[in-house]
């Protein structure tokens, strides 16, 4: 029994030794550590010193030095333009060169979503006025088809209009007074328009 209870305080007494060190030596270290702190921070109040200026005031001036413009939605007037499409006798579809002439009106549409197009086919005299009716809208029609298949034009952008022989550009029986009156007449509607820069007038 007393052996053990002498290796009981010898133990406890070990212990307490032990744990008095490793108090001594945590203290020590958390002052190591302040006194490292310290200088650090006495070191970079120095270096701030000297360049007269702190980081916060830095960033805070690049910030302001940078601002970005203020960007402003014009209206802006955009003229009416007028093309004309023809077509062969009895015939609704579209050449190569009529596709040219219908290109830069479609990009005028997709670029100013704002604008819309009237589109209006006539015939010649010969014929019924019924069959007329008929052709003169297929031609507009088939204006519209490749403006809105081709572009991506919206359809009820586009307003379709059949004339018939009752609007004839030249009066008369020749081959070539003929061939003016086989049209589309193409009308692009003077529009104000939202913008970002100047309209120089093109289409």
């Amino acid at each position: 029994m007393l052996y053990v209870h002498a290796l009981s305080f010898l133990t406890s007494s070990c212990q307490t030794a032990i744990f008095k060190s490793a108090i001594v030596r945590f203290s020590v270290c958390i002052l190591l550590l302040s006194l490292s702190g310290c200088a650090d921070n006495r070191s970079a109040e120095s270096l701030n010193a000297d360049s007269g200026s702190t980081p916060t005031s830095n960033v805070t001036a690049s910030r302001s030095g940078s601002a970005a413009p203020d960007a402003k939605v014009l209206l802006t007037t955009l003229p009416e333009h007028r093309d004309v499409i023809l077509f062969d006798v009895n015939s609704y579809e579209l050449s190569a060169q009529s596709q040219l002439i219908l290109d830069p009106i479609a990009i005028r549409l997709k670029n100013y979503p704002d604008t819309y197009l009237l589109i209006v086919g006539h015939s010649d005299d010969d014929g019924s006025d019924e069959d007329n009716i008929v052709l003169s809208y297929e031609r507009a029609f088939s204006v519209a088809i490749y403006i809105t298949a081709v572009f991506g034009i919206e359809e009820e952008r586009l307003q379709i209009i059949a004339a018939g022989k009752d609007e004839p550009v030249v009066a008369g029986k020749a081959i070539l007074e003929k061939q003016q009156n086989r049209r589309v007449e193409v009308i692009s509607p003077q529009a104000i328009v939202r913008t970002l820069s100047p309209i120089d007038g093109k289409k």
